[in-house]
């Protein structure tokens, strides 16, 4: 009985002391981010922490150059789900000084068994009587109808929280129901 105990205790001990050794390898790559996919960050200090969530295969943040697109961040992630919708997001997108973006899905889930595809409404080319309907005050849909004819397309869906009177809770109620193209 008391081998056992022995070849356990030894055992238990070489155990740890090869996850420690794991650990340490894992914390000496700079590579690695907090959720153990590469950043990719670059020494130059041009870089941007820029977060990315939504039908993700790795979401988080990441460091990228401001020149590279949102195709390069992506690609960054691990890439977008079979259940993105491929309407919410361009991937030619330069990330300039964004600092997030959501891919939104093409299915929205009810909770019971079946999804639906949602009706989505076109932020670059819809009016006003679609954009209420969705979660939209009047005066909101007013304003990103009247941002759009001013200052052109919407490039990303979070453009629209530039909108004066669109803030974060009207952005996550409606983010899976607009769309760019």
């Amino acid at each position: 009985m008391l081998k056992v105990i022995i070849i356990g205790l030894v055992v238990t001990l070489v155990g740890l002391f090869a996850l420690k050794k794991m650990d340490q390898a894992a914390n000496a790559n700079p590579n690695n981010s907090a959720n153990g996919f590469p950043t990719q960050q670059t020494t130059d200090g041009d870089s941007l922490n820029v977060a990315i969530s939504g039908e993700i295969n790795h979401p988080g943040s990441y460091y990228i150059s401001p020149e590279k697109t949102l195709g390069d961040l992506i690609a960054m992630a691990g890439g977008v789900t079979t259940e993105s919708d491929t309407a919410c997001y361009n991937v030619s997108l330069v990330i300039n000084t964004r600092t997030s973006f959501y891919i939104a899905p093409a299915l929205i889930s009810s909770g019971a068994c079946i999804d639906t595809i949602p009706e989505k409404v076109n932020i670059n080319a819809d009016g006003v009587d679609k954009l209420k309907p969705i979660g939209f005050t009047e005066a909101q849909a007013n304003s990103i109808v009247t941002n759009r004819s001013q200052n052109g397309n919407y490039e990303a869906l979070e453009d629209i929280l530039d909108v004066k009177g669109i803030g974060k809770a009207t952005f996550e109620k409606v983010k899976n129901k607009i769309k760019l193209k």
